[in-house]
């Protein structure tokens, strides 16, 4: 998994110069520019008045698996454009870990039992301590082979010809998809919100902390005020 910031909101003209938490404060105060520190905007979100977070915008490029893209496209805020696998031959797959249903809350996960993991993207392994394996098997590796015929298979179609658009149908929840998203400050705290929650997949989590941490060093003023890494500040 990778996060990477790609693109933000810069001023012009009067605006030019200023940092992200200067732009809103601007904004805020209709065109006067004052320096506080963050001081304004830490006021704005207290008072949950968050239309001037909208003004300013974010772009992330995320590299994750399939199954967790999906998540994000549930944020209806954010605006996404995925890489199409009808334009590359290449198909990696992610690294993953095989958890125990949790019995209790049938959004969570419980204990890592195994993890399989593809170098690369490419070679594949897995690993699954003694007592597990007692119980469970071969299972890490059995998903290894089944991912890789999976692979074989696709590569086989490719070269007899057979269109990428039609081979991808059978490429698996753990192939690395590459998403661009992009949303305003506002729609960003939103996310995080929910996605640093400790209901959310902890794949997500991950991702998400990347996200904000990102966002804490472009605005260090207004993220210093609120524990984002928590989530439910809003």
């Amino acid at each position: 998994m990778k996060v990477e910031l790609v693109s933000k909101t810069v001023g012009v003209g009067k605006y030019e110069g200023l940092t992200s938490e200067e732009i809103i404060s601007a904004i805020a105060r209709h065109g006067v520019i004052k320096e506080d520190n963050g001081k304004l905007v830490k006021y704005l979100m207290t008072n949950k008045h968050w239309s001037p977070l909208d003004m300013i915008n974010f772009t992330f490029e995320v590299e994750t698996n399939r199954a967790i893209g999906r998540q994000w496209l549930r944020h209806s805020t954010l605006k996404p454009q995925e890489h199409s696998q009808r334009y590359s031959d290449r198909v990696l797959f992610e690294s993953f870990e095989l958890r125990l249903e949790d019995k209790v809350n049938r959004q969570s996960s419980t204990e890592v039992i195994a993890k399989v993991r593809f170098k690369d993207g490419i070679s594949g392994t897995s690993t699954i301590k003694k007592a597990d394996y007692e119980k469970y098997g071969d299972i890490g590796f059995e998903i290894v082979k089944h991912l890789e015929r999976t692979r074989e298979l696709y590569q086989k179609g490719i070269e007899m010809g057979i269109a990428k658009e039609c081979m991808r149908n059978i490429l698996p929840e753990c192939t690395t998809s590459t998403l661009s998203f992009n949303g305003t400050l506002r729609s960003w705290l939103s996310f995080l919100n929910v996605r640093c929650d400790h209901h959310a997949q902890k794949e997500i989590v991950q991702l998400a902390t990347l996200i904000g941490n990102a966002l804490e060093e472009e605005m260090p003023n207004v993220f210093k005020s609120i524990d984002w890494r928590k989530g439910m500040f809003m």
